[in-house]
């Protein structure tokens, strides 16, 4: 190869790294557990101006559920819940023949929780005594420590929408897999250490992949940027025409599509692409909110 050749693709090859590295970002995805403090997440999420994002706490009925279940449940050792009207569950051990099959059960004792009560009081089932079941120290203590928890259902929503929040976008059609353009990262890497030091036995995990953006990761990317907005919009334009929305609805929706306005708009500059269906879609839905508005203060 002469020295001209070389030179030639030495530059190509630049020219090629260059075009591939210009736009970065993050793929993020998580596994997480049910032993999230969620009173600590709460403080963490306040100090980053977050905290409209924190996931709320477990119900007292949700809590008194899992603490019966990690201090009494085992395989015929079950919790049920009390007959509607009642708040609480029945704690029933279950007898079983040789093959497995169901012979008997009997209700060792009821935890309730009474309407205003802070916490459960435990039931004689045959009388409606109160009663001291030898588990309750442990139910308690377990009790009073799942009230300051969150459910890993409830922390995963949560972080869906800080995804969003930072114009974040998922690349498959069922989640679970999303990416975030580089100006969001530094405030999600922030968000993401809060998550991790939070969680009581570390079980909660964000794993991000650094990205160099070339031509078939942007086609992943607009492709799942114009199926979640697609989605979205539609649904909100079928709401908007079928529905009898409230001012402060309308009023939501509207702002709603002045952030996804946004999006549209740094995502065309971020990867020089028209998106012009998302334009209309988004032009559509936007006129309708307003026109909509407009009609019910009498325009």
């Amino acid at each position: 190869i002469s020295p001209q050749t070389k030179l030639l693709f030495n530059r190509k090859k630049q020219m090629s790294i260059q075009n591939t590295i210009d736009l970065r970002g993050k793929v993020v995805y998580w596994t997480l557990g049910n032993k999230t403090d969620a009173v600590a997440l709460k403080a963490e999420f306040e100090s980053q101006g977050l905290l409209r994002f924190a996931p709320d706490k477990n119900s007292n009925t949700a809590s008194l559920k899992i603490a019966l279940q990690k201090v009494c449940g085992s395989r015929r050792r079950l919790v049920r819940p009390l007959p509607p009207g009642e708040r609480g569950y029945a704690v029933v051990t279950e007898t079983k023949d040789a093959q497995g099959k169901s012979l008997d059960h009997s209700v060792d004792f009821d935890a309730v929780l009474p309407d205003g009560a802070q916490q459960p009081i435990f039931r004689d089932p045959a009388t409606g005594e109160v009663i001291n079941p030898a588990e309750e120290t442990k139910i308690l203590h377990q009790y009073f420590l799942e009230l300051d928890r969150c459910s890993s259902h409830k922390l995963g929503i949560s972080i869906v929408r800080l995804v969003d929040h930072f114009h974040g976008i998922s690349l498959r059609p069922t989640g679970g897999l999303y990416w975030l353009p580089e100006q969001a990262l530094s405030r999600w890497d922030a968000a993401a250490k809060a998550i991790e030091g939070c969680s009581g036995d570390s079980s909660n995990i964000i794993y991000s992949l650094r990205t160099a953006v070339d031509d078939r990761t942007k086609q992943a990317i607009i492709s799942g940027l114009s199926r979640e907005l697609n989605k979205e919009l539609a649904a909100m334009e079928e709401s908007i025409m079928s529905d009898d929305l409230g001012k402060k609805a309308l009023e939501t929706k509207q702002a709603r599509c002045e952030k996804l306005r946004k999006r549209v708009t740094g995502y065309q500059k971020m990867f020089k692409v028209g998106l012009q269906s998302l334009d209309e879609s988004l032009e559509r839905v936007e006129s309708a909110v307003s026109i909509t508005l407009f009609q019910g203060w009498g325009v």
